[in-house]
C-alpha cells in the first residue's frame, strides 16, 4: 500500500522545519581546512574533516566530576537559572598556548602553531560562596593530521574565585598519528585565574588524559599558558621610570600621535608593531653572549623581532605586548609561542618625546612543562618611535632599541640592540616627509642623461601611477642571475601614494595633482642574485644566493619615461645585521619605461644597475642588466577599461536573456497548453535573480558615477550612458520574466489538472527549500568556523570585514542557485510525470549559455593569470574570483541539467530514474483519483 501524498508532504515539511531550527543551535566546530595547493591526500583530509561535525553528543560528558576534581574545587549546584559566558578575567572566548600532548598533538613548539582556544557557553553562580559552574570547550589546532585538524573537547566543571582554580572534565574528538578518529576523555585544570590580572599574571594549567597509558585515546599531559583579557590592570607607573628612558631623548623629530584622534592610537601602534630587523654591535660576531636577554637560538643570533598585542587602551594610550625573537623573516598567520625566546611588556606613549616606552619582563622557570612558569625579572627596557623624516640612509618608518638596566657585571646583562622596520608602512600618516640628500651626485650623474626634448606623440606613466612599481629580472656578465622588485618610496617630499592622486581628488582639483615633468623620486630596490656552482654539461646542481638591498633617489622624467637614480647599499654580515655596517653609495641606477599605447595591457622596462667605482676597487661589482617583462597600464585607464569590460559582460548577458525569454513567450503563445507545466519555482528564482541586482546595484551605479566623474570628468558622460543602457536592459529582462511568471500562474489556476500540478509544485518547493537551506547552513557554518579559527590563531580582522566576507559568500551561493535554475523544472517533471515540452529549446539552452558566460570568463582569467604570474604581474582577484576547477564543475553541471530537460521533454519526467523509482508518479495519480 502506497503512502498518501499528504503524509509525505508533512514528513518533508517537518524535515525542513528541523533543518531551519538547527540554524539557531550551537553546532560543534570542525577544522578549517587551510592549504595552498590541492592534492589527493588533502582532498581526503577535507572529506574526513567534514564528517567530523557533531561526532560527539551534545549532552554533558559522562565523566564524573567528583572523581577527578573534588579536591581542587568542590562540586556544587547552581542557585539561579541566570547564566553568562564570562567569568573572572576570562571573556567568553580566550586563546592560549600549549606544549606536550604526544599521541594526539605535536608535542614540540613548531613553526606552524601551538595555540588553542577556550570558549565558555555557560557560567552560573552556585550555592557555594565564590564557586561558579562552568561549561565550555577546548580546541587545539595542531595535530598529527596532514592539515590543521582540531583536537576538540567538551568540558564541564567549577571555578573558585577565591583560590583561582578551575577544574573541568569531559570528552571530545581527535585524530591519532595513523589518522584514526578518537574520543579521548580528559581533565582540565587551571591555576591563578582570578577576577583581575596584571603584567605578572600568567595563568598556567594542564590537560591530562583519563585513559590508561596503553589505551588508543591516551595522550601525554599538555601544559598550557594563557593571558586573560578582561579586568586587566596596568601595573607600572611610568612616572617612576622616566629617568631610565632619559637617554632615548635624542632630539630627533618623530611623528606626534597627540595630533591624531585617540581612537587611532591602537590601530596605528598595532598595525606597525609587526616585524623588525635586529642590528647588533660588532662585538656580537665574536660569540659573546651579551647580545640578548637569553641564550642564542640554536647557536645563532636571531635576525628578527616581532610584536603581538595582547591589550591596548585608547584612552590611556597604553599597550600590553608579547615580544618574540626569531630567525625567520615572515610573520606567521598561525603564531607559535616559545617562552624561551619571548618577552612580555607594558608600554605607554610619551607625548613629549613622541615615543613608545616599554617595561619588559621575562618568563621564568620554563622547563619541559610550563606548570611552574611565571613572569619576573622586569629589568629590560624598550623604546619605539616613528621617524618624521626619511632619507636614503634612513628609510625605516619605525625603529627602536632594547636594553637592560643591569650593569655589565650583573647576571643577565646584554648590550643595547637596535631594531628597524623591514619596510615603509606609514603611507598616509600626516607629517611624514622624505628628505633628499644626494643633490650633487644626482646632478652630475643623472641630469645630463635626461633628454631635454619631449618624445612627440608618446605618453608614459605619470609620476603617481602604480606603474612606477615593478618587478624585474636581472643578469650580470659573471653568469649571475636573479629577480627583484623596485618600490617607490617617495615622489617629491611626500611618500608614494598612487591611489590618492587618482581616486580621492575631485575633478576640479585633478589638474593640480599633475606633477611637473622632472620629479624627485626615491626607491627601495630589492634583488636576489644566484651564482651557479657545480655546473656540468650545462646542468645546474647548486647555487649561492645573495640578497642585495638598495636605497636610491634621483629624477623621473614623465615625458620621456627615463628614471635615473644614485643608490646606497649596506655592507656587512647578512647585509644589515650589524649596526655599524659599512655603506656603499657609489651605485647608479637607470631605467627606461616604454611608451603607453591605446588599449595596451602593458609595456616593457629595461635598465641597469652598476657601480661607479674604479675597476681596482674591491667594492666594484659587475653591471646588472634589468628587464621587466610587463607592467600594468595607467591605473585610471585600466580601471575605466575594467569597468567598461564588466558593463559589456552584463549588457551582453541581459540582452541575450531578453531574447531567450522573448522566444519562450512566443513559444507559449503558440502552445498555450504547455504553460501549466512550467515550474513556478524556476520562474520565481529567475525573476528574483534579475530583480535583486537591480535593487542592490542602484546605489553602486550612483557611487560609480560620482567616482568616475572625480577621476576622469571627460569620460564621465560616456560611463554614465553605459550604465543607463545596462540598467534599462536589466529592467526589460526582469519585466519579460515577470510576464512569463504571470502567464504561467494564470494558466495553472485554470487548468483541470491543477491539483496534481499543485502537489508536484509543493514537492518541488519542499525539496528545493531543503537543498537550499542545507547549502545556506553549510555556507554560514564554514564562514563562522573560519572566523573562529582566525581569532583563535590571533589572525584578527574586523567584524565589518567578517560580515563583508559572509555577504560575499552568500552572494556567490545565490549565484550558484541561479546557475541551477533548471533543477526545479526537472523535479516538477519528475513529480508530475510530465510529457509536455514546457520549455522551448531556445529558452533552456540559451539561458544555460547565459549562465555559462561568467564562468567561461572566469576560467579564461584563471588560465591567463598563470601566464601573467610567470611575467610577475598580479591579476585582480575581483576579476578572477572563482577557481578554474569550480568553473569547470559548474560548466559540466549546467550542461547536465540542460541534457536532463531534453530527455524529459522527449520521453517523460521519469526517464532519468531507475525503473524501481519510476513508481513515484503514482502518488500524484492516487491523489488526483
Amino acid at each position: 500500500m502506497s503512502m498518501k501524498p499528504s503524509i509525505m508532504i508533512q514528513i518533508c515539511k517537518l524535515t525542513v522545519f528541523f533543518l531551519f531550527i538547527s540554524f539557531s543551535a550551537k553546532s560543534v566546530s570542525f577544522a578549517e581546512i587551510v592549504f595552498e595547493e590541492s592534492n589527493d591526500d588533502e582532498s581526503k583530509a577535507f572529506q574526513s574533516a567534514m564528517t567530523e561535525v557533531n561526532v560527539y553528543s551534545e549532552s554533558e560528558s559522562e565523566v564524573a566530576y567528583s572523581d577527578y576534581c573534588s579536591s581542587v574545587v568542590p562540586e556544587s549546584v547552581t542557585n539561579s537559572k541566570a547564566y553568562t559566558e564570562s567569568f573572572g578575567a576570562f571573556d567568553g572566548y580566550e586563546t592560549g598556548y600549549y606544549i606536550g600532548g604526544n599521541g594526539i598533538l605535536n608535542p614540540k613548539i613548531n613553526t606552524i602553531s601551538n595555540s588553542f582556544s577556550f570558549e565558555t557557553r555557560y557560567v552560573s553562580k552556585t550555592v557555594a560562596d565564590g564557586v561558579w559552574k562552568i561549561e565550555g570547550s577546548l580546541m587545539f589546532y595542531e595535530s598529527y593530521h596532514p592539515i590543521p585538524s582540531p583536537f576538540h573537547l567538551k568540558l564541564h566543571g567549577f571555578w573558585s574565585e577565591f583560590s583561582g582554580n578551575l577544574c573541568m572534565v569531559g570528552t571530545g574528538s581527535a585524530y591519532s598519528k595513523q589518522g584514526n578518529l578518537l574520543t579521548p576523555a580528559a581533565v582540565f585544570r587551571l591555576r591563578n585565574l582570578r577576577d583581575s590580572s596584571n603584567i605578572t599574571t600568567l595563568i598556567t594549567g594542564t590537560l591530562e588524559s583519563l585513559s590508561s597509558s596503553d589505551g588508543v585515546s591516551y595522550f601525554e599531559p599538555i601544559s598550557v599558558v594563557m593571558f586573560p583579557l578582561l579586568n586587566y590592570e596596568y601595573t607600572f607607573d611610568f612616572r617612576e621610570f622616566t629617568h631610565q628612558f632619559s637617554g632615548e631623548r635624542d632630539g630627533l623629530k618623530n611623528l606626534a600621535f597627540n595630533e591624531l584622534p585617540s581612537r587611532r592610537f591602537c590601530s596605528m601602534i598595532m598595525g606597525h608593531l609587526n616585524e623588525f630587523k635586529l642590528q647588533y654591535t660588532r662585538d656580537c660576531s665574536s660569540g659573546k653572549q651579551t647580545c640578548l636577554p637569553f641564550v642564542r637560538l640554536n647557536g645563532y643570533l636571531p635576525h628578527f623581532l616581532s610584536f603581538s598585542s595582547i591589550r591596548c587602551s585608547e584612552v590611556e594610550r597604553r599597550i600590553r605586548v608579547l615580544i618574540e625573537f626569531r630567525n625567520t623573516s615572515h610573520v606567521r598567520k598561525y603564531p607559535s609561542f616559545n617562552p624561551n625566546t619571548t618577552l612580555i611588556g607594558e608600554g605607554t606613549w610619551d607625548d613629549r618625546e613622541n615615543q613608545l616606552f616599554v617595561l619588559v619582563c621575562r618568563f621564568l622557570d620554563i622547563g619541559e612543562s610550563w606548570s611552574n612558569a611565571h613572569v619576573g625579572d622586569c629589568t629590560t627596557r624598550l623604546s619605539f618611535r616613528f621617524p618624521a623624516i626619511l632619507s636614503i640612509r634612513e628609510t625605516s618608518s619605525a625603529m627602536g632599541q632594547i636594553w637592560t638596566t643591569k650593569t655589565a657585571n650583573d647576571s643577565g646583562y646584554f648590550d643595547r640592540t637596535i631594531f628597524r622596520s623591514t619596510g615603509n608602512h606609514m603611507v598616509g600618516v600626516p607629517g611624514l616627509k622624505y628628505e633628499y640628500t644626494e643633490f650633487n651626485r644626482v646632478k652630475n650623474l643623472c641630469l645630463r642623461k635626461v633628454q631635454l626634448l619631449r618624445n612627440k606623440g608618446q605618453s608614459y606613466p605619470s609620476g603617481h601611477s602604480t606603474d612606477l612599481k615593478f618587478d624585474m629580472l636581472v643578469k650580470s656578465s659573471e653568469n649571475k642571475s636573479g629577480w627583484g622588485s623596485a618600490d617607490p618610496l617617495a615622489i617629491g617630499d611626500q611618500l608614494y601614494k598612487p591611489y590618492l592622486f587618482l581616486m580621492d581628488l575631485p575633478g576640479t582639483m585633478l589638474e593640480r595633482a599633475v606633477p611637473a615633468r622632472l620629479m624627485n623620486v626615491s626607491y627601495e630596490v630589492s634583488i636576489t642574485l644566484q651564482t651557479p656552482i657545480d655546473v656540468a654539461n650545462g646542468v645546474l646542481f647548486s647555487y649561492i644566493e645573495e640578497k642585495v638591498e638598495i636605497r636610491a633617489e634621483g629624477i623621473y622624467d614623465s615625458e620621456t619615461g627615463k628614471l635615473c637614480m644614485v643608490g646606497c647599499r649596506k655592507l656587512g654580515f647578512d647585509n644589515q645585521v650589524f649596526e655599524n655596517a659599512s655603506v656603499d653609495c657609489e651605485i647608479l641606477l637607470n631605467f627606461e619605461f616604454s611608451p603607453l599605447k591605446p588599449n595596451q595591457i602593458g609595456g616593457y622596462i629595461t635598465g641597469s644597475i652598476e657601480s661607479t667605482r674604479t675597476s681596482s676597487d674591491l667594492l666594484k661589482f659587475d653591471r646588472l642588466e634589468v628587464y621587466s617583462t610587463i607592467y600594468k597600464t595607467d591605473q585610471r585607464k585600466s580601471s575605466i577599461w575594467t569597468t567598461d569590460h564588466q558593463s559589456t559582460k552584463v549588457l551582453l548577458s541581459n540582452t541575450l536573456m531578453c531574447i531567450f525569454v522573448g522566444l519562450q513567450l512566443y513559444y507559449v503563445q503558440n502552445n498555450p497548453n504547455v504553460l501549466p507545466s512550467i515550474s513556478l519555482v524556476m520562474l520565481v528564482i529567475l525573476t528574483l535573480g534579475h530583480m535583486v541586482p537591480l535593487a542592490l546595484d542602484y546605489e553602486t551605479l550612483r557611487s560609480n558615477k560620482q567616482h568616475w566623474n572625480m577621476v576622469s570628468p571627460h569620460n564621465g558622460g560616456l560611463i554614465e550612458l553605459n550604465e543607463v543602457i545596462v540598467t534599462v536592459v536589466m529592467v526589460v529582462a526582469f519585466l519579460l520574466l515577470l510576464r512569463l511568471l504571470q502567464l504561467t500562474a494564470s494558466a495553472r489556476s485554470r487548468d483541470r489538472n491543477r491539483k496534481s500540478l499543485l502537489f508536484a509544485e509543493e514537492m518541488t518547493l519542499i525539496v528545493i527549500a531543503f537543498l537550499y537551506a542545507a547549502g545556506a547552513k553549510f555556507t554560514l557554518l564554514v564562514a563562522t568556523e573560519k572566523r573562529r579559527l582566525d581569532v583563535a590563531l590571533l589572525y584578527f580582522s574586523s567584524v565589518e570585514s567578517w560580515y563583508h566576507s559572509i555577504y560575499n559568500d552568500f552572494k556567490s551561493y545565490a549565484g550558484l542557485i541561479l546557475d541551477g535554475f533548471l533543477l526545479p523544472q526537472i523535479l516538477l517533471n519528475m513529480f508530475s510525470k510530465s510529457k509536455q515540452k514546457a520549455l522551448s529549446c531556445s529558452f533552456y539552452i540559451g539561458t544555460t549559455f547565459v549562465r555559462l558566460l561568467p564562468h567561461a570568463y572566469d576560467l579564461y582569467c584563471n588560465l591567463n593569470s598563470v601566464y601573467y604570474s610567470m611575467l610577475q604581474v598580479s591579476v585582480s582577484p575581483v576579476r578572477c574570483f572563482v577557481s578554474a576547477a569550480w568553473d569547470v564543475t559548474i560548466f559540466w553541471g549546467l550542461l547536465l541539467l540542460a541534457a536532463i530537460i531534453y530527455l524529459q521533454q522527449k520521453f517523460d519526467g521519469h526517464c532519468i530514474l531507475p525503473s524501481r523509482l519510476r513508481q513515484l508518479g503514482s502518488y500524484s495519480e492516487e491523489f488526483h483519483s
